[in-house]
């Protein structure tokens, strides 16, 4: 933000929060939105006074309660500067009675997580709480911002819905909020709500494998996403058991996850010299760009390609041929999530601090099955 600009601030006479904490936590959401960045030059107490029309003491006052909340700094003739946030300081500066709400964080606007998010408004509606969604678009630097905006809103706790796969460990910013649960990051121990990925990988290739195919391709989002990994841990668990090789060329990683990452990745699969003629996708999505791909190219599914995928979304089932796919059971996950985060809110003991939900293969037509071929 230019130093010379005015603050975005609105003053509501009437409303019940004091004037000088109003000026604070609007200041505060703007530090943890990264509109006010580390080193920046907040207005003279004189001229923040005049812009809003409030005395010079309320001005004050919220500087110094800023200041309090490791959030800014003065100092002679260098005026009140922004420090870097404090997720710890700020999350603890107010009263400690509960806001009743939940931070909500996933990847994208994708029917994948449709199921679970209503599992976590279902719980959280029953004890009591309010949901607020973030999407992080994939994007690390988007999801850090994310938890210092739900922090800045005193929500109660997180959960985030695989928006952790690209964190190796938890962020420093966690350590200083409420409590966090993990869902869908197998890389974290504590706090956790996990598909059974591995097994996933292992259930839809060695499911090909009985259909006879002896080389199987493997398309994926990148695997240094560590909830793609697992996956790719069990596809390399399902040849290893039958006594298949592992094709290098026959795995091919897109740049990120989409229908329109799955078309390029079937095309690459086509592009091969000699391309395998089964394939599972790590995703009900991806794998119908991969489908298109076959089909724009006059491959016929399963009779030319065989495929299998995960996640089992709505539009597997719609699909043509139906697809073969693993069942993730996403509103389930949802409901342990929050489940999980109500007795932490409660400070109360967690049974168990990683809970793994079981994958099934549901069979439908695009494997081989009940089809023609």
């Amino acid at each position: 933000m230019n130093p010379s600009s005015p603050l975005p601030l609105h003053i509501d006479p009437q409303s019940n929060l004091p004037i000088f904490a109003q000026i604070r936590q609007q200041i505060t959401w703007l530090i943890a939105s990264g509109k006010l960045k580390p080193g920046d030059r907040l207005p003279t107490i004189r001229d923040l006074a005049e812009q809003i029309g409030v005395h010079m003491h309320t001005v004050r006052q919220a500087y110094h309660a800023l200041e309090d909340d490791g959030l800014a700094e003065t100092r002679p003739s260098r005026g009140t500067r922004v420090k870097p946030y404090n997720g710890k300081k700020a999350a603890s500066a107010e009263s400690a009675s509960p806001s009743h709400t939940i931070g909500v964080l996933i990847p994208n606007i994708y029917s994948f997580y449709d199921p679970f998010l209503s599992g976590v408004e279902e719980v959280a509606r029953r004890m009591g709480y309010m949901t607020i969604v973030c999407i992080t678009r994939d994007n690390e630097e988007l999801t850090l911002q994310s938890i210092r905006q739900l922090i800045a809103k005193k929500v109660d706790g997180i959960v985030s819905a695989s928006t952790m796969s690209k964190f190796d460990e938890p962020p420093a910013v966690l350590s200083a909020g409420p409590p966090f649960i993990f869902a869908d990051s197998p890389q974290f121990q504590a706090n956790s709500i996990l598909f059974d990925l591995d097994n996933a990988g292992f259930l839809g290739t060695s499911h090909l494998i009985e259909h006879g195919h002896k080389r199987i391709a493997f398309i994926t989002a990148p695997l240094t996403w560590h909830n793609f990994n697992d996956a790719y841990k069990g596809y390399q668990r399902a040849l290893t058991a039958s006594n298949l090789d592992l094709e290098p060329d026959s795995v091919i990683q897109t740049l990120a996850y989409s229908l329109e990452d799955g078309y390029r990745a079937g095309l690459q699969l086509l592009g091969l010299n000699k391309p395998p003629k089964a394939v599972f996708v790590s995703g009900d999505l991806m794998a119908a760009g991969v489908v298109r791909a076959l089909k724009e190219s006059g491959k016929r599914i399963p009779q030319d390609v065989a495929v299998v995928s995960k996640d089992n979304i709505e539009l597997a089932a719609l699909m043509d041929p139906p697809l073969t796919t693993v069942n993730l059971p996403t509103y389930q996950m949802g409901v342990e999530a929050v489940n999980m985060l109500m007795r932490l809110i409660s400070k109360k003991r967690l049974e168990k601090k990683r809970v793994v939900l079981e994958s099934e293969l549901v069979v439908r037509r695009s494997c081989g099955c009940n089809s023609d071929a």
